[in-house]
């Protein structure tokens, strides 16, 4: 146990300040990151899996989302890639914890949590990571509060401390070293790789230039959300007003074609796509037909199931086109007037228990819509889970994943489907020949 009790301020022996100001005071660690980040490490490079301990106070914050973390898994130097387990000042809200991972071009979240109270200014909170192979689990005060199956870029690496805009106090810190695993070899197979919402990275989502991008950066599929018109007609758009991704306002539902037609869809993601129009199901599925890309039609509101089936039927896209929802009663809708289009439930909340017991909570889920297939949150999968999923007879899809290292495992594990909003990672990550 770490207590960093110097007489004269002094850094202990071991600890090498990368970034900000360290120094010892009041027997504590206090890292100085107001202006910026601060980082400082700690150990041999060459650790693999441990369990870390800290207790932390935040001092002075430049607003409430600013965080101070344990770091693990780096070079002593600080370099990218490494990982952390922050805990931010607003601690309830989400993202209040998190697992993220610093690359060479910013951060990577791979998992949020939240806790039920704030942090308030000098009270000390104890944060606590294990990592063991590719799994992290990080605890806040004794809670579990992250689980992810994700730390998947180093190996092994020293541990840390590190803070962002904020003046932080560390204190009675710890690392404990755990029995070394074996590595896991990641081997991507076979998947299809569906563009989120068109090829969104570059291109305005929902859009026809989207699904032209996405299937021309090699995309299986195009993924986009439907709601339906005022005068009926079911269009691409993925919030329920049209405020967010166009030069309009006002919800889809009280506007009528010809209003929506009006919109300019695309300005406000590059000036480019200035004109860009909020298209209908009916063109979205003309132009895949076209292109000979697959549809991933994601049904936003209960009640239109007939209708994006008759339009499906239209484009003689039946082979290939498929049906997500989020609603229960949209799967059961389409399943019911259509079998043999598939159609998955999409769940992106917590399941709890072990392995075996989130994997039946879902199948039974699953069970109710009358579907094998569901559509899940990255962040819920472990292989655990996946193979649970896929013994009980389901496919397993999985969204919205930008990493190339978190596509490779969730193919390895056997996910059938990868949402994206970058298709063009995707291609390189799973090893597909670029398209010409």
């Amino acid at each position: 146990m770490e207590e960093f009790d110097s007489s004269d301020g002094r850094l202990p022996d071991g600890w090498r300040p990368v970034l900000g100001s360290w120094r010892v005071e009041d027997d504590a660690l206090v890292g100085d990151s107001l202006d910026g980040e601060a980082v400082i490490t700690f150990g041999d490079p060459a650790w693999q899996n441990c369990e870390i301990e800290v207790s932390v106070a935040f001092l002075e914050v430049k607003n409430d989302s600013r965080w101070a973390s344990i770091v693990f898994r780096a070079l002593p130097d600080g370099s990218p890639p490494w990982f952390q387990f922050p805990l931010r000042q607003k601690s309830t809200a989400a993202g209040g914890v998190e697992f993220a991972v610093r690359l060479d071009e910013g951060w990577s979240v791979r998992q949020r949590g939240s806790d039920a109270t704030d942090c308030e200014l000098g009270r000390p909170r104890r944060l606590r990571v294990v990592v063991s192979g590719t799994v992290v689990r990080g605890y806040l005060d004794g809670r579990p509060v992250i689980e992810s199956p994700f730390c998947l870029e180093r190996a092994t690496g020293c541990v840390g401390l590190a803070a962002s805009g904020c003046r932080a106090k560390f204190d009675d810190f710890s690392v404990r070293r755990l029995p070394d695993t074996l590595p896991v070899a990641v081997a991507p197979q076979p998947c299809d790789i569906v563009a989120h919402r068109g090829f969104s990275a570059i291109a305005p989502e929902n859009t026809l230039a989207a699904i032209r991008k996405g299937i021309g950066a090699g995309a299986d599929a195009c993924e986009f959300d439907v709601r339906k018109s005022k005068d009926g007609v079911i269009v691409l758009l993925h919030d329920e007003t049209v405020d967010r991704t166009t030069n309009g306002a006002g919800k889809v539902a009280d506007l009528t074609l010809a209003d929506l037609r009006k919109l300019d869809a695309g300005s406000w993601k590059d000036a480019c796509y200035a004109g860009e129009p909020l298209p209908t199901l009916e063109e979205a599925l003309a132009l895949l037909a076209d292109c000979g890309g697959k549809a991933v039609i994601e049904i936003k509101v209960d009640g239109i199931a007939e209708e994006v089936l008759e339009a499906v039927r239209a484009a003689d896209m039946l082979q290939r086109a498929s049906v997500i929802a989020f609603s229960q009663q949209a799967v059961q809708d389409i399943r019911r007037l259509e079998p043999e289009l598939p159609c998955g439930w999409l769940h992106g909340k917590s399941a709890s228990g072990d392995y075996q017991q989130r994997a039946a909570w879902i199948a039974e889920e699953a069970a109710r819509c009358g579907t094998s297939l569901v559509d899940l949150n990255y962040n819920l999968l472990f292989p655990e889970v996946v193979a649970e999923l896929r013994r009980r007879g389901l496919e397993v899809w999985t969204w919205t994943v930008n990493d190339p290292p978190v596509m490779q495992a969730l193919s390895a594990w056997g996910v059938k489907s990868i949402t994206t909003d970058r298709p063009d990672e995707a291609v390189r990550a799973l090893g597909r020949a670029a398209p010409r």
